[in-house]
């Protein structure tokens, strides 16, 4: 099956890879309060529609081309998204983190993965890969979806 890029702002992009199920959020550069927010509202319609068609669906950001995030922004999406997330029927994200452990963005998904389980515990599962290919694996095997 075809990945499918379905909505992108500035550099990031949202592709939908059906073969897992999931939505792959590329992230590359910095990204302003805005542009994530609607990034991840966007994202969020297109899981909805998804899930709708396989009844259990993964998340994967790839993190690996970007900046870090703002500490504001990793609170929002930990108190504000999560919940919303989780509603929509979210339970697996499989990051996708630069090799090297300094590279800011891994500090940013660190901060964020501290506040969401403040939030919402173990509602959504977060597991961290050093590639596409061995996150998509994770998400295939818990999602359980043939």
């Amino acid at each position: 099956m075809k990945i499918e890029r379905l909505y992108s702002i500035g550099a990031y992009t949202v592709d939908y890879d059906p073969s897992v199920p999931c939505l792959i959020i590329d992230n590359v550069g910095f990204i302003t309060s805005q542009e994530f927010r609607t990034l991840l509202d966007k994202s969020l319609e297109i899981f909805e529609e998804k899930k709708k068609i396989h009844g259990k669906m993964g998340w994967l950001p790839n993190l690996t081309k970007a900046d870090v995030f703002l500490e504001d922004d990793m609170k929002w999406m930990a108190s504000y998204f999560n919940p919303r997330a989780h509603k929509a029927g979210l339970r697996h994200m499989a990051f996708v983190l630069s090799e090297d452990e300094y590279a800011a963005a891994s500090f940013s998904v660190e901060s964020y993965q501290e506040y969401s389980e403040e939030e919402v515990g173990d509602q959504i599962i977060n597991r961290n890969f050093k590639d596409e290919e061995s996150a998509k694996a994770w998400l295939r095997e818990v999602l359980n979806v043939n």
